[in-house]
Order: structure tokens, then C-alpha cells, then sequence
């Protein structure tokens, strides 16, 4: 199968040169070729895992309501501003 890097590149957002595009190629068929090695192992009998380890183990951060940042602080650091909104690209010339 041939990984079309191109459009992979595309759909990231990334700007890859000829040098990037070969090297991420290889990487990428590198992943797929132990995806498919894990295709041959033999699950028969083998139930579904949902977790990594003991979930009663976990421990997790409290889900607490707390400060957010000030409008003004974010709109600070973008790198453009219109009306008091982030101002991107459009992406589609249809909306």
C-alpha cells in the first residue's frame, strides 16, 4: 500500500519538504507494518480491555471549577484580532 504523505501533510497542516515527505514515508510505513503485526495475534478467547491497569489505582484530578483566563490575556498572544474575536484564514470559499 502506498502512503500518500502529501495529502496526510495536507490534512495536518504541515509544510514538508521532498526530504521530510520520503523520511515521514518510511516512518509511517514503519508503524503500519507493527499494525499489521498485531493483526496475527491470536485473541481467540481473549476478552476486550478497556483500561490499562486497575482503574480503582487511577487517581484523578478533582473536576473543580476554577479561574479562567482573561479575554484580554488570550487575545494578547494571538497572532490576529478583529472586533475582540480571533481573526483565522477562511477555509472554504462556499461559507
Amino acid at each position: 500500500m502506498k502512503i500518500d504523505v502529501k495529502q496526510i501533510a495536507y490534512l495536518a497542516r504541515l509544510d514538508l519538504g521532498e526530504q521530510d515527505q520520503r523520511r515521514m514515508a518510511g516512518e509511517l510505513e514503519t508503524v503500519l507494518a507493527h499494525m499489521r503485526n498485531l493483526l496475527k495475534v491470536d485473541v481467540e478467547g481473549v476478552p476486550p480491555t478497556f483500561t490499562l491497569g486497575d482503574v480503582n489505582c487511577l487517581q484523578l484530578a478533582e473536576d473543580a471549577p476554577h479561574e479562567s483566563l482573561r479575554r484580554e490575556v488570550v487575545m494578547e498572544s494571538a497572532p490576529s484580532v478583529l472586533n475582540g474575536y480571533f481573526k483565522v484564514p477562511r477555509e472554504s470559499q462556499g461559507v
